[in-house]
């Protein structure tokens, strides 16, 4: 069987059990050996992270340690430039034995793709998988853009015939939470319910982060 690697990108500021659900989710569905997630440093189409880098990766370390399969990779913290994913699926691909790269991402990302730094590249080096509730939608423009009818589908076997230019839509999964959210939560000492792993909690506490 080929093996199968799933990277997850983003700022994970801070990281919530919204973003480790997407992990497992995609690794069940797609028998991934390994998904990465990967804290972006300075980011090219978002604002900056209100916390450190330092902060949130030993974050993302106390949510991880018992999570079979899914690891924490500092590849674009450890860059002094912007991240482009172009170049951290470059590094993936060359640090890796995997046959296949999964791009998982959500679909109000995956909807500004083509405003990407060298987007058309990126589809010959891996596949993506879109987050998206039941009523969301590739918008028309990047769908003749990347030829969507071509890529798509929401078959497993269909979607890895291919090692790269596969789009595979995930949208039954409905998990309706933000890092923003959770932070003003935080900010306002507002209860942050389950939204977050107790570790995580307690470090954010301990730390006085998000105040």
């Amino acid at each position: 069987m080929m093996s199968r690697l799933g990277i997850f990108g983003g700022m994970f500021d801070p990281v919530h059990e919204g973003h480790l659900e997407v992990a497992r989710y995609a690794k069940e569905l797609l028998h991934l050996d390994c998904v990465k997630l990967i804290p972006c440093n300075i980011p090219n189409h978002r604002t900056p992270a209100y916390c450190s880098a330092a902060h949130r990766l030993a974050m993302l370390e106390l949510v991880t340690k018992n999570e079979f399969g899914i690891e924490v990779d500092d590849t674009e913290l450890r860059k002094a430039t912007v991240s482009y994913s172009l170049e951290t699926v470059k590094v993936m691909r060359a640090n890796t034995v995997a046959d296949s790269i999964v791009f998982i991402l959500g679909m109000d990302s995956f909807n500004s793709i083509i405003s990407w730094f060298d987007w058309e590249e990126l589809f010959s080096i891996c596949s993506f998988f879109v987050l998206g509730r039941s009523e969301a939608r590739v918008n028309r423009e990047v769908s003749q853009a990347i030829g969507l009818s071509e890529r798509v589908t929401n078959d497993v076997a269909k979607f890895f015939q291919s090692n790269s230019g596969k789009i595979f839509v995930a949208d039954e999964f409905d998990f309706d939470l933000s890092s923003t959210e959770v932070r003003m939560k935080l900010k306002r000492n507002l209860s942050v319910g389950e939204s977050l792993d107790e570790r995580v909690f307690q470090y954010i506490q301990k730390e006085n982060l998000y105040q």
